[in-house]
């Protein structure tokens, strides 16, 4: 008897926790429930999924995730919105939190919204051409503190140091098309703001994984930063590359979000 009494308290505690973590889910800006739609399952925890930014290009994003899942309950003679409907009705909810479409698929597409501290990654994928569709968001803390050229070229003089995060697919040097953003503005800093300005760029990962691996890795994508600054204007003899593997850590590698802090390209002046 006394087996059973904790049986039960254990499965009320348990599914009042779901209800709990269901409320909090359909609280969240980022996740629409469409007229007709119920959701049938959802969780939050910290993640790493694989995002898409094209139909080839998926980069590896790690952070807090909520997940959720809505079905079409509504019976009679209404029929669901179709998948593109679906994707569309989502993109215009992410343009009115001021965020941006990434890529746009025939059942899924991905988007980016900020706010001034934080960042949300979120895919939407439709299924059985709408019948049922999930929710994936991403959300990461703003770790980079230098975001603007200006606020780049401040950062040089009081601290001599850069943290960039660039987004890498997982263990190669392939750049996703959300870090043309830091790119762009290293560029505007080194062409406008300080043209005599030589910079390091040097590549660090976290500690999983072989040593010596992870520093070609790291010397790796910090040439494809330097590439892809030459190919905006900045002249080579101007940026010298370094590896440093998991050398020099600014976080414990002991969590996850200390990993991500790890995985970074940092610029410092050499003049």
């Amino acid at each position: 008897m006394r087996s059973t009494k904790f049986t039960l308290i254990s499965y009320l505690l348990i599914f009042f926790s779901i209800q709990i973590n269901a409320q909090d889910v359909l609280d969240n800006p980022l996740v629409v429930k469409l007229s007709g739609y119920e959701l049938i399952y959802s969780e939050s925890k910290f993640d790493e999924i694989e995002f898409p930014m094209s139909e080839v290009d998926i980069f590896p994003i790690s952070g807090n995730k909520t997940f959720a899942t809505f079905k079409y309950e509504k019976s009679g003679a209404y029929k669901h919105p179709n998948a593109n409907q679906i994707i569309q009705t989502y993109f215009d909810k992410v343009k009115s939190l001021r965020g941006k479409p990434l890529f746009k698929g025939s059942n899924y597409g991905s988007f980016q919204v900020r706010s001034n501290t934080k960042k949300f990654w979120c895919i939407l994928e439709t299924h059985e051409d709408g019948a049922t569709y999930t929710i994936t968001i991403i959300e990461q803390e703003k770790i980079q503190e230098a975001e603007t050229a200006q606020e780049m070229l401040e950062m040089l003089k009081s601290k001599g140091e850069v943290n960039l995060y660039f987004q890498f697919s997982t263990g190669s040097a392939n750049l996703s098309q959300a870090s043309y953003e830091n790119i762009k503005e290293v560029a505007k800093l080194m062409n406008q703001f300080a043209p005599r300005l030589n910079l390091s760029i040097e590549g660090h990962t976290d500690n999983v994984g072989n040593v010596e691996s992870n520093k070609k890795l790291s010397l790796q994508r910090a040439v494809a930063v330097k590439n892809e600054l030459i190919k905006n204007g900045v002249k080579s003899e101007r940026l010298e590359p370094i590896g440093w593997g998991s050398e020099k850590p600014i976080a414990p590698n002991s969590t996850e979000v200390g990993r991500l802090k790890n995985r970074r390209v940092s610029i410092k002046a050499l003049n």
